[in-house]
């Protein structure tokens, strides 16, 4: 009997109907896309029991550390979005109480709350701060996995013999975070300690500061079976639709068959599933940051034109590239950071479509970004970063042309009949993995002979 389709209709949708109709659609055979009923593993270092540290509003949290006489005020944390309309990112209890959400423009939140005070974001200051965080929990876990600011996972397999029963494991945690973030701070995090990052993620989002929840292994599908479907990782037109069709649970959820689900949304709605009934369990891996190039020029006057931060990001450029650290490799993402005048930063990331190790390709795609969110306030330090690395963009290694202060020169002519030793080399290396080589070289046989094809030749290249 084929599956039944169902669509939406302007009106209520009855949760018994929908099951009924989603019932008969099990009478098909089973999806071979649907995700496996074990539980994944994941090959190497990685853990299946995770601890979830998450702390709401970070960054606001951070900058009312800077100024704490704003704590008992209404604050929100301006937006670093690009555009000229300034929006709310982050608010106070305060100003949520006073109808000030996330998202509102700056007009719109004053008029509601007009002792709104506005707070300029910090970047640079909120990268440093999870950086930190992250050195001092990997002191207690190799596998660490940042998860944004806020919010980290830690892998747990094998650490009670040296911190004791899982709530002891949680609360040597969150005493290691009383050495970089004050007692307040510490009393507001939440912890959730389950098998895989979504149930610990699931058990953080609803347990209160300072009271960890933990999920032992045989209760995670009766743990999560209560929780609202708006806690899955998935697109948010597809929360939306469920909430519509009166799925408001997991539990709810759960009581449809899986190939269902994925018949009227896709492989999301097998992935959902899979994670309502902990089917799938997502194991943490360890955190691995490659080690940025980074290069900075102090002005002796904060600067506010374009083009004086274009001339000066030309030569941080090439001085980044010049760097020994950055030789033979290409340039994958790239960040500007500007410390403002006063006090702030400006941060504005790029990352390349292709890879290019190329001055002016990277100038020119900073400047672009650079145009369209301008720094707010003249810069008294101007830094670059080579975040990410790939691999070469050209060949010029093949013929042994050197590279000074980042810049390939045109390199020496290669004398007649002369083979460098880099290319016997990748010519070796080709004729291991195919077999034969695939290169030619074309030679000359009769410059004089009227018949075009006659006056040279295709011939095989193996030195």
């Amino acid at each position: 009997m084929p599956s039944l389709i169902f669509g939406l209709s302007s009106g209520p949708v009855c949760f018994t109907n929908l099951c009924g109709l989603l019932m008969l659609s099990t009478r098909t055979r089973p999806n071979p896309s649907l995700p496996p009923q074990t539980p994944s593993t994941v090959p190497g270092q990685s853990s299946r029991t995770a601890l979830c540290i998450w702390l709401p509003t970070f960054e606001l949290r951070l900058e009312l550390m800077r100024f704490p006489a704003l704590d008992a005020t209404s604050v929100a944390l301006l937006g670093t979005g690009v555009g000229t309309r300034l929006t709310v990112w982050q608010v106070s209890e305060r100003a949520a109480e006073a109808g000030v959400r996330p998202g509102q423009l700056v007009s719109q939140a004053i008029s509601l709350c007009p002792t709104l005070t506005l707070l300029e974001s910090d970047p640079a200051h909120y990268d440093a701060a999870q950086d930190t965080l992250l050195e001092v929990l990997a002191e207690l876990t190799p596998v660490v996995e940042p998860a944004g600011h806020g919010r980290i996972f830690l892998g747990m397999d094998g650490l009670a013999r040296l911190y004791g029963s899982p709530h002891n494991q949680v609360l040597r945690v969150l005493r290691s975070l009383s050495r970089v973030l004050p007692a307040a701070l510490v009393a507001a995090t939440r912890a959730g300690l389950a098998p895989g990052k979504f149930g610990a993620w699931v058990a953080a989002a609803g347990a209160q500061p300072g009271d960890p929840t933990i999920v032992p292994e045989g209760t995670l599908r009766t743990f999560l079976a209560s929780r609202p479907v708006s806690v899955l990782p998935v697109e948010g037109a597809t929360l939306d639709r469920l909430e519509r069709l009166g799925v408001r649970t997991l539990g709810e959820l759960v009581r449809f068959p899986a190939p269902a689900l994925v018949g009227q949304f896709g492989e999301e709605g097998g992935r959902a599933r899979a994670w309502a009934t902990g089917e799938r369990i997502d194991a943490v891996r360890p955190w691995y940051r490659p080690r940025p190039v980074r290069v900075d020029l102090d002005f002796a006057v904060p600067v506010g034109q374009l083009e004086t931060l274009n001339g000066a990001l030309d030569q941080l450029l090439e001085r980044a590239l010049a760097r020994p650290e950055r030789y033979g490799r290409s340039v994958t993402a790239l960040r500007v950071i500007g410390r403002l005048e006063g006090s702030g930063s400006w941060v504005v990331d790029a990352v390349l479509r292709d890879p290019n190790a190329s001055k002016e390709a990277l100038a020119f795609t900073l400047r672009s970004r650079i145009v369209l969110s301008p720094p707010p306030r003249a810069v008294e330090t101007l830094t670059v970063e080579l975040a990410r690395f790939g691999p070469p963009s050209s060949q010029t290694v093949l013929f042994d042309r050197k590279d000074s202060a980042g810049r390939v020169e045109h390199g020496r002519d290669l004398a007649e009949g002369t083979v460098p030793h880099s290319l016997r080399n990748a010519v070796r290396e080709l004729k291991l993995r195919l077999g034969h080589s695939p290169l030619y070289r074309v030679v000359e046989v009769d410059p004089l002979s009227r018949v075009p094809e006659r006056r040279h030749a295709l011939m095989s290249f193996d030195p």
